[in-house]
């Protein structure tokens, strides 16, 4: 019986525990995509567009931590995905994408076009099937780089190398772990003499750094400073004590005079990149101490005094024992601050919108308190984005999956529901903009209906590109090219096989409550919620 190769990549897949595969088919990938979702445990999640089943993968991977598989076939399925594949690697997120190719030998194929090319021009990176007898060695080499480059991998499948006999045979898709970093020398001294120095530090965590969460929190403990994150990192400290919260430009008003007041940061896992430094002001004239595992994260934002190459939860534990060994005595800094609240947003002062539609961050916070507590939080992009930011809750930092780290609009549905497929016990709540629902996330609406997710979907509906928007009014010019008369998105949402209802005034808010707990929790809910887009706060 032939053992082709495109059934010989779906059990390759399956043998390492891959239960979700993300894709739209096409002449390249259909048989790989068939035999994939005939095995037991396998998953295959279905896109509306080949960029959605990329966004998918991201935020599976973004989820779990582990590396997301999606894929697509040749041409212009893979120019589609280009958005896409620019957003894992700028958000640092390891993805495979098995895209089909055209077979080698088809000149003249009218969906001929340089692949390697098109990928490597969205930042991610590309492996090439160079034979079918090399398939599987090269499939688990994608992946491989995927885990250690933390970026997308584009696995190129040639249609015609599918179809050739090969033999099973297992290679490793392992990485080693970071080993436990042993620091000595003059980058140990100078980072210990800081922190002993130092009279009102800051222990900082990036994304690069939460699963070192209690070796961080120990070691803040030890010198009596205060925790932050950045935002990708946002909740890992919820609920301790002397939290700040996010450093950055969404910081509360008491973390930001903290942070201002510090005289050292020390920064685990962040790229202190300029939205993490507020522009750079949040470590003038401070000592910084920058902890990363990965060499290329080390200097390409704010210059540290003292870059540290290492396991963060192994330095922090390292950077304790020789305080210890030394004696230090603790900074005194949280004596100084209160134990509880420096995370907390001050109340929203209500505006007054124009009829049919409700204050937005006033409404914002009603929603955080409103919605299911136990949630995945997805957010898009847009003008209501930052806010947001800073006053939307998950339950740890894992659970808050973004899709803004390449600045594009509409990207989020999608997300969602690759994150909300990994997570099936608990209901996924995507945030988004009426301009960013028409742009991308409609046609994977129903995505989510094929899908059968229970996902809460909170449409904030301003008739307007926002951002676009507030900068014709700054300018004191005619915002008409950025208004836009929108079909009724509740009646949207029905037609595609979900529900919803419209947010106008308080009342309707008021009953949200009882919607929410009589929604479907096997189809999309829409939560269309009018702005007055001459009342929607950016910053």
């Amino acid at each position: 019986m032939p053992n082709h190769l495109f059934a010989g990549l779906a059990r390759s897949l399956a043998a390492h525990g891959v239960t979700h595969l993300f894709g739209v088919v096409g002449d390249a990938n259909a048989y790989f995509v068939d035999a994939y979702a005939r095995l037991d445990g396998t998953h295959y999640v279905t896109a509306a567009n080949e960029n959605g089943a990329v966004l998918m993968a991201i935020g599976a991977a973004m989820l779990t931590g582990d590396v997301g598989f999606c894929t697509v076939t040749h041409g212009p399925a893979l120019t589609n995905c280009v958005t896409a594949l620019a957003e894992g690697a700028r958000s640092n997120t390891p993805i495979v994408l098995l895209c089909g190719d055209t077979p080698v030998h088809d000149r003249e194929n009218l969906q001929n076009i340089d692949q390697k090319a098109v990928v490597l021009s969205s930042g991610a990176g590309f492996e090439q099937m160079r034979s079918p007898q090399t398939a599987l060695d090269d499939l688990a080499r994608a992946v491989r780089r995927a885990k250690a480059e933390r970026r997308p991998i584009a696995f190129n499948m040639p249609a015609d190398f599918q179809w050739s006999d090969v033999d099973d045979h297992d290679v490793s898709w392992d990485v080693p772990a970071l080993p436990k970093t042993e620091i000595e020398g003059d980058a140990l001294d100078n980072a210990v003499g800081m922190i002993a120095a130092a009279r009102r530090p800051v222990v900082l965590a990036g994304r690069g750094a939460i699963d070192a969460r209690d070796a961080l929190l120990a070691l803040a403990r030890r010198i009596e400073a205060p925790v932050a994150t950045t935002m990708r990192a946002k909740n890992l400290f919820r609920g301790e004590a002397h939290a700040l919260g996010v450093c950055g430009t969404v910081s509360t008003p008491q973390a930001t005079d903290a942070i201002m007041g510090a005289d050292c940061i020390i920064a685990f896992g962040a790229s202190l990149n300029f939205h993490t430094t507020a522009q750079g002001a949040f470590v003038k004239d401070k000592r910084v101490i920058q902890i990363a595992d990965r060499a290329c994260d080390l200097g390409t934002g704010a210059v540290a005094d003292v870059s540290i190459l290492g396991d963060p939860a192994s330095v922090a534990d390292t950077f304790r024992y020789w305080i210890d060994e030394a004696d230090i005595p603790g900074s005194g800094f949280t004596n100084d601050l209160p134990a509880q609240g420096l995370d907390m947003p001050p109340p929203a002062t209500a505006t007054t919108p124009r009829d049919g539609s409700v204050d937005f961050l006033t409404t914002l916070a009603r929603l955080n308190d409103i919605l299911p507590s136990d949630r995945t939080l997805v957010t898009d992009a847009g003008r209501w984005m930052v806010k947001s930011y800073g006053l939307l809750t998950a339950p740890g930092p894992r659970d808050h999956v973004t899709s803004a780290s390449f600045g594009a609009i509409g990207l989020g549905l999608a997300t969602a529901v690759g994150a909300g497929v990994m997570r099936p016990d608990r209901p996924t709540v995507l945030f988004c903009g009426d301009g960013g629902f028409m742009l991308g996330n409609l046609a994977e609406f129903h995505s989510a209906v094929r899908a059968g997710l229970d996902l809460i979907v909170v449409l904030f509906n301003d008739g307007s590109y926002g951002a676009e928007h507030i900068q014709f009014r700054d300018k004191q010019l005619d915002p008409s090219i950025t208004l836009f008369d929108w079909p009724e998105f509740t009646t949207v949402a029905r037609a595609l096989g979900g529900d919803g209802v419209a947010i106008r005034c308080a009342g309707d808010l008021d009953a949200l409550p009882e919607a929410l707990e009589n929604r479907p929790r096997t189809a999309p809910f829409l939560i269309d919620v009018h702005l007055d887009p001459d009342f929607v706060a950016m910053w």
